[in-house]
């Protein structure tokens, strides 16, 4: 019963896309609430974290979402957005803790157990999204070999440009930045998950475990989460913007569809903002949570990162 609630609210905000006017709007708080009543019916906090965070995203993005609702009721959605945006997103942030608070609480006995489980759930999606990207090194090397080759073909025979094999140079230059973008904005959060990022050591290796700790949580709070909101925020944006005025390359021979690359911003750091929940979520438990679950916090009590291994 409580994945069925989890699974309607994930297929509801997809249908909501292409509902007209208020109906879509009222279609995402519906997902919305269906997310909360999996987590309060003990579903597993990164499932209803998901149903939750996708109903509330689509609810502002979508065309006829939250502006949808909000001409319903004869408000200027452009005008209410700016005039509460500090607001909103205080809001949409304590409504997704409460369904994460809610979902440990009614998962199990040791909310703290809860919590940590749904820490490993949201790393292995992180994951497996990392590793899926990280095959775009694949297409990226051949789109590079074959601009390289036929670039030096043409300089020997340029009836090249003729033929059906012949592709634009400044097509293939732009796919292999689109690719190597893709890669990097998606494999951010697998970075982070297996502690492959850059860090200076120098005072950190000298403080206490517990220290250790809390300067990760401070630096996952106050600075990758803020920043992964602003660029979320923000990119979505400019990727809608690209999108409703069909914006193409600069370049003549240029390709179409730059939205497309534009989308994989927000979305990178939608998972890199996802791995860092994770990191809190351990944190938390590390230094709060019962004997049983703070080796869930383990790994960010002392200088591992210097023989971190990524996974087989």
């Amino acid at each position: 019963m409580t994945r069925s609630l989890a699974i309607t609210s994930l297929v509801l905000s997809g249908v909501a896309i292409f509902l007209p006017g208020a109906v879509a709007g009222w279609a995402f708080v519906a997902a919305f609430t269906l997310s909360a009543a999996a987590a309060a019916r003990g579903e597993r906090a990164a499932v209803a974290l998901l149903a939750g965070a996708m109903a509330l995203g689509m609810w502002f993005m979508a065309p006829m979402g939250a502006s949808g609702l909000l001409s319903a009721l004869g408000r200027p959605p452009a005008a209410f957005f700016r005039a509460n945006a500090a607001l909103l997103d205080l809001a949409s942030i304590s409504a997704l803790v409460a369904i994460g608070l809610l979902a440990f609480h009614r998962r199990g006995p040791v909310p703290f157990a809860a919590a940590v489980e749904a820490a490993e759930d949201i790393e292995r999606g992180v994951v497996a999204i990392g590793r899926l990207a990280s095959y775009l090194f694949v297409p990226m090397m051949l789109v590079i070999l074959y601009d390289v080759t036929q670039r030096k073909l043409l300089e020997f025979d340029n009836s090249l440009v003729a033929s059906v094999f012949y592709l634009s140079s400044t097509k293939l230059q732009e796919l292999e930045w689109h690719l190597h973008g893709t890669l990097f904005c998606l494999a951010l959060g697998l970075a982070y998950v297996h502690d492959a990022h850059v860090r200076i050591e120098l005072v950190r290796d000298r403080l206490s475990s517990r220290t250790k700790v809390w300067l990760e949580l401070a630096g996952v709070v106050a600075f990758l989460l803020a920043y992964c909101l602003v660029v979320v925020k923000f990119g979505c944006t400019f990727a809608w913007r690209a999108y409703m005025t069909n914006e193409v390359s600069s370049a003549q021979t240029g390709l179409s569809h730059r939205w497309v690359i534009k989308a994989v911003l927000p979305l990178g750091f939608t998972v890199l903002a996802a791995s860092g929940v994770a990191a809190a979520i351990r944190c938390l438990a590390f230094l709060y949570g019962p004997p049983e679950v703070r080796g869930a916090g383990a790994r960010y009590t002392g200088a591992q990162h210097a023989t971190a291994r990524m996974p087989n």
